[in-house]
């Protein structure tokens, strides 16, 4: 009989504990939400633009300046997924480092083409008189490189772009709505 009524009272938990997680907007959001794993997320992200995903990782680095990014890591260091902060996230603090996370977001992409390297570049060559514009950072977060590590990263992604044989390229990432350490 114990085997009967376990899996019933587990099923019941979750139920329960589903109710309490959210409005019922975000539940019914979240009950269409695609699970995806660090391992298959660039097979993935290109059916999963703009709609909204759980991933599972271990933080491998959170972003010191200002927290606004971390990096998931499930099995390899070699495959890494970038986590941006939304709206309803202050920060990723540093004490996340080796932790086991869930996040709850949506899957964005970002695209690199010849016209975004173009902006970029001049952006970098001439900072004064494109300050207002300075929208092409190259690596979110880390504006405090240098002018030759921009053109060199500048450069790299040109050689990128061409040996792809695309008109541009994609870099995915997650923005998370929330997130939960797991045990």
């Amino acid at each position: 009989m114990t085997n009967k009524v376990l899996p019933f009272i587990i099923l019941m938990m979750i139920i329960l504990a589903s109710c309490n997680s959210g409005t019922k907007e975000e539940v019914a959001v979240k009950a269409d939400t695609t699970l995806i794993t660090v391992l298959n997320f660039e097979k993935q992200a290109d059916s999963l633009i703009d709609k909204p995903v759980f991933i599972e990782g271990t933080v491998l680095h959170t972003c010191k300046h200002g927290g606004k990014r971390m990096f998931l890591v499930d099995g390899t260091d070699s495959i890494r997924v970038e986590i941006t902060a939304g709206p309803t996230i202050a920060k990723f603090d540093e004490s996340l480092i080796g932790s086991r996370v869930r996040i709850f977001g949506t899957l964005k992409e970002e695209r690199i083409d010849t016209k975004y390297l173009n902006e970029w570049e001049a952006e970098v060559k001439k900072p004064e008189e494109n300050h207002q514009v300075g929208i092409h950072t190259g690596a979110k977060g880390h504006e405090d490189q240098g002018m030759q590590e921009k053109l060199d990263q500048i450069k790299a992604l040109r050689e990128e772009l061409k040996n792809s044989g695309k008109d541009h390229l994609s870099f995915f990432s997650v923005e998370g709505i929330s997130f939960t350490i797991l045990k």
